[in-house]
């Protein structure tokens, strides 16, 4: 008889994992969608606050009180949010796929046919973006990094040797780690 065949115990472990399973899938779902809601409000609150306090007050948080004591003009322009005055909405990794559900936010212009592939009918995930990658040094920022480690290199291998020989070495040196000028020189030449 071949093991293939599972138990009636290894059966019920199975459907109570499955069972246990289903409901934390549930359950996830429910949280998500209640992140989501919860960054949805906090954008839109953000926004309300940015833009009441531009047009009526002396200032904010984000922005400062400088203006407060200072008499405003009653005729103001209306004040454009941009992104980086966002601090609560941006401080979330996900809140950008949380608009992009909710359908406000700039990536909200997807077509029925993306819509469909993007997600399945109630189920919702959110998917958080890859950490930044590092700056890209340019080219001469490289180079000023490779002379920085060539002159510590150079420095550490004068050191080394100055230990084994036990060379003097002169006060100019000893405080710049190079020769002395010319000027020096001939200085103590004299």
């Amino acid at each position: 008889m071949s093991n293939d065949i599972p138990t009636p115990e290894e059966k019920a472990k199975y459907d109570a994992a499955k069972k246990e399973l289903l409901q934390a899938l549930a359950k996830k779902r429910n949280l998500d969608k209640q992140l989501a809601q919860i960054e949805f409000q906090i954008y839109n609150l953000e926004g309300s606050y940015l833009t009441e306090t531009a047009a009526h007050s002396g200032g904010n948080i984000i922005h400062g009180f400088d203006g407060y004591f200072k008499n405003q003009p009653s005729g103001r322009r209306k004040y454009e949010i941009s992104e980086p005055d966002r601090i609560f909405s941006t401080s979330s990794m996900t809140y950008k796929k949380s608009l992009e559900l909710s359908g406000e936010g700039e990536e909200s212009t997807a077509t029925g046919d993306d819509q469909s592939r993007m997600s399945t009918p109630g189920l919702t995930t959110v998917i958080v973006p890859p950490a930044p990658r590092p700056e890209v040094l340019t080219a001469a920022q490289q180079k000023k990094n490779r002379d920085r480690e060539y002159q510590r290199k150079k420095r550490a291998n004068a050191a080394a040797i100055r230990k084994q020989g036990e060379t003097p070495i002169s006060d100019d040196e000893s405080v710049s780690g190079r020769k002395p000028s010319k000027r020096a020189r001939l200085t103590e030449e004299d």
